[in-house]
């Protein structure tokens, strides 16, 4: 979960709660000295709602007005949490209302509507009015840790199957696909066929992850501290 690639953008993730939200604010702050233009996307789920540094950064990234987009992923349970059962207030978007800030609900199970709210607030970031805060409702179709979800014993998910079932029926990518192909922009045979594509390629990788060799034990620090 340590990944960075500042040739694309992308400055850095890792798997402390909230931990990379800071580390956006910089960026962010660094653009508005440099004057490059450039919006920074903090992406977040619904746990890092509870901790400190996000109003730190939410109250320091108003008052300088920075050109950064808050991004919550909201998927109504942090990690196996339900929110009602860690938030008084489930709308976690009002909470960027006290600084002063545009904040926005979304659906974000629905592409388009994803794509239009991101546009419209990149655009006002880069003409200085800029931070927003941006709540998308989703859902992990999976448990937390995976297919095999098990923290209770024999039981596979803390979630209700009839939750679980309903938002299957809210999948993005199917919706996305029925949108294509009423809209005549795409045919059902050739998605099935991109479809089939991916799926090759996914297994093709897998298949070649197994069979490689383990990696060398004496390289197990190798990257972590800076070498001569």
């Amino acid at each position: 979960m340590h990944i960075i690639a500042p040739e694309i953008g992308m400055v850095g993730s890792a798997p402390i709660v909230a931990g990379t939200i800071p580390l956006a604010l910089g960026a962010a702050l660094a653009s508005r000295i440099r004057k490059d233009k450039r919006v920074t996307v903090s992406f977040f789920g619904d746990g890092a709602a509870g901790e400190g540094v996000l109003y730190e950064s939410v109250n320091f990234a108003a008052l300088k007005k920075l050109p950064i987009i808050f991004a919550c992923e909201n998927n109504f349970y942090s990690t196996h949490m339900p929110i009602r059962e860690c938030r008084p207030e489930k709308n976690i978007f009002k909470i960027a209302k006290p600084f002063c800030m545009q904040s926005y609900r979304v659906d974000g199970n629905d592409v388009l509507k994803v794509y239009e709210t991101s546009k419209e607030v990149v655009e006002m970031c880069r003409k200085g009015r800029g931070p927003a805060f941006i709540e998308f409702l989703t859902y992990r179709l999976r448990g937390h840790v995976g297919p095999d979800d098990n923290i209770q014993g024999t039981h596979r998910d803390i979630r209700p199957k009839e939750e679980i079932e309903k938002w299957k029926k809210k999948d993005p990518i199917r919706r996305l696909e029925t949108f294509l192909v009423k809209e005549k922009i795409f045919r059902k045979d050739t998605l099935e066929r991109i479809d089939r594509e991916v799926e090759k390629e996914v297994e093709e990788a897998h298949q070649f992850a197994k069979a490689s060799p383990d990696p060398n034990p004496k390289e197990l620090t190798r990257y972590v501290f800076k070498e001569n």
